[in-house]
């Protein structure tokens, strides 16, 4: 992600090498060749809706390649398992293709609705759809028995051949001496953190487990005089297939942004690792925690920890960045250093069609967090004195995070968003725990970390000059919204040799128009704008809000943003992977 301020063309030579940047920080693909017991699964009325449309009176069914030609018409429903189907004429039905690509040329029409299972879709912004867009990523086990269709609900439902099961278990189950993968996203305290050690993955009857051991080496910091090792040992026994609950523990040695849920891993490092902009502030954690997870297929997940973890400041380096290598990096704040024992419990559910390019559904990520400490070493802020001396202190904060995306027509959609974080009781907030909505990933038509006269609403900082000028909000609101059109384009004409995927990055362009706003604020006596008392919301006219334009070409998104409250902030211009949210 890059977040330029004014008019500046480097955006674009840094928007090229962003493209090809995935591959040099390692960026994973997702897996959705088939689905993992106990994790992310199609839904059970989906399978039982394929089944049944499948099994039911189509008036064409293949389970081989099939095209739609331009100009014929299909009077009732199509169904298509393994594929490619390609339409380019007219389905007067529904359409459903299992484990199967779905194209659509700009001629076709289907007059119901199309419902994609293990596969996915292009071209369904220039052709028209009457009817919904569902598409799941995640592959759908499914055989035959006499003659119709059935869905599996594990693994060991499908009747395989030999060489068939060998492979799946192959998949399924695996064992690594040595697995070296990122560990995280390019950061300017750590480089390029990488995780080495062995992984063990087994599926059986009653479940799944996982133990994974391994050392993480900072690249950044690491030399041959002292070097910067961390770990993260872990181990998980998950009881259940599509529902159950898993138990698991881990110990840890590892580098913790102050706010992830701003921006995503990969835009965070493109930004780092391009143009020397780190969006993220950085802590040590050091400690144990034992978890417990509730799944309920692959829609709902509840999860309660517990654990004891010492929390202690992390210094920048000077890791090496493809431009502007001689400019300094933003310092990190330092943190409330102390031992802490921490408790949480997170609840998320998640309905949309694709969780990379949701069309519909629901979003939300409730985390709740108790945590009871000393605190030995305090870190200066904008406030002079503080009010938290060191010694003992317990707090109780929120982070919640609800979206709904809507399709509100053939090529429109409508997409909402809001966001409420905070301290809910006890004692001030630990540095490291506090919240801001300051930057690109929530309020863009704003500079990022700008050194602002007053106070500032967007960190909570008073206008004292703290290096790195840290978050320092008690609570936070945000409300995002957005509209995504499509435009009528195919850059690619009509190949069909083209990988999907770079099909849909160079011929499904949208054009998105939207708002923000939100702020930050402090809890405690009345001061100002701010700090209010617990019961207090601020006015709606204290709050930042911005609005924006922007062109996103198949998940790599070019934007401007200006401030509407504040005249006198420049246009914004940036860069986003994926969606906005």
């Amino acid at each position: 992600m890059i977040h330029i301020s004014g008019v500046n063309m480097r955006c674009t030579t840094l928007a090229l090498a962003m493209l090809a940047a995935p591959v040099v920080l390692g960026a994973q693909r997702r897996d959705t060749t088939r689905a993992k017991p106990g994790f992310q699964t199609v839904p059970r009325d989906v399978r039982d809706e394929v089944v049944t449309r499948w099994n039911g009176t189509n008036a064409l069914r293949a389970s081989q390649r099939t095209e739609v030609a331009g100009g014929t018409e299909v009077r009732g429903d199509v169904a298509v398992l393994h594929g490619p189907l390609i339409i380019a004429g007219h389905v007067s039905g529904n359409v459903l293709a299992i484990n199967s690509d779905v194209l659509l040329r700009p001629s076709a029409h289907i007059d119901g609705g199309l419902l994609v299972v293990g596969g996915d879709v292009e071209g369904r912004t220039n052709a028209k759809i009457d009817g919904s867009v569902r598409i799941y990523h995640q592959a759908l086990l499914v055989h035959e028995e006499n003659g119709s269709l059935v869905a599996a609900e594990s693994d060991s439902d499908v009747q395989e051949s030999w060489w068939q099961r060998l492979e799946r278990r192959h998949q399924g189950n695996w064992t690594e001496a040595l697995r070296i993968v990122q560990a995280g996203p390019y950061n300017r305290v750590e480089g390029l953190p990488i995780e080495l050690g062995p992984v063990i993955h087994q599926t059986t009857s009653w479940g799944s487990f996982q133990i994974n051991a391994a050392a993480i080496l900072r690249t950044g910091s690491f030399n041959s005089s002292n070097g910067d090792v961390g770990h993260n040992l872990q181990g998980e026994f998950r009881f259940g297939q599509r529902t159950g609950f898993g138990l698991g523990a881990r110990a840890f040695s590892v580098v913790e942004p102050v706010e992830r849920w701003q921006l995503t891993d990969l835009e965070t490092a493109l930004a780092a690792f391009l143009a020397r902009r780190d969006y993220r502030d950085y802590y040590q954690r050091h400690g144990g925690e034992a978890f417990l997870t509730l799944y309920g297929g692959g829609s709902v997940s509840l999860t309660g920890s517990f654990g004891e973890e010492r929390w202690s400041s992390r210094t920048e380096h000077n890791p090496f960045t493809l431009f502007d290598d001689d400019r300094p990096w933003r310092p990190n704040p330092r943190v409330d250093e102390g031992l802490f024992h921490v408790g949480t419990a997170t609840l998320k559910l998640d309905t949309r069609t694709d969780p990379d390019d949701p069309w519909s559904g629901w979003y939300m990520n409730t985390n709740l967090e108790y945590g009871r400490g000393t605190i030995v070493g305090v870190a200066a802020t904008s406030d002079s004195p503080r009010f938290l001396p060191p010694g003992a202190v317990a707090y109780t904060r929120a982070l919640m995070d609800f979206r709904r995306y809507n399709r509100v027509g053939p090529e429109g959609q409508l997409n909402v968003r809001l966001v409420l974080g905070g301290r809910l009781g006890g004692d001030e907030l630990p540095l490291e725990r506090r919240f801001s909505v300051d930057g690109p990933g929530v309020l863009p038509g704003f500079d990022f970390r700008s050194p602002r006269a007053g106070t500032d609403v967007g960190t909570c900082n008073r206008g004292l000059s703290v290096p790195g000028r840290p978050a320092e909000c008690d609570r936070i609101m945000l409300a995002q919204v957005e509209y995504r059109g499509h435009l009528h384009t195919n850059f690619t004409g009509d190949s069909d040799n083209w990988p999907l995927h770079f099909r849909n990055a160079a011929g499904d362009v949208a054009w998105v128009i939207f708002a923000d706003a939100g702020r930050g604020w402090r809890v405690g006596d009345p001061l100002g704008d701010l700090r209010y008392n617990s019961q207090t919301i601020p006015p709606l006219s204290t709050f930042r809000t911005d609005v924006g334009v922007g062109l996103d070409l198949g998940g790599f998104g070019l934007y401007a943003a200006k401030s509407t409250s504040t005249p006198s902030e420049p246009v914004n211009f940036f860069v986003r992977i994926k969606n906005r949210f």
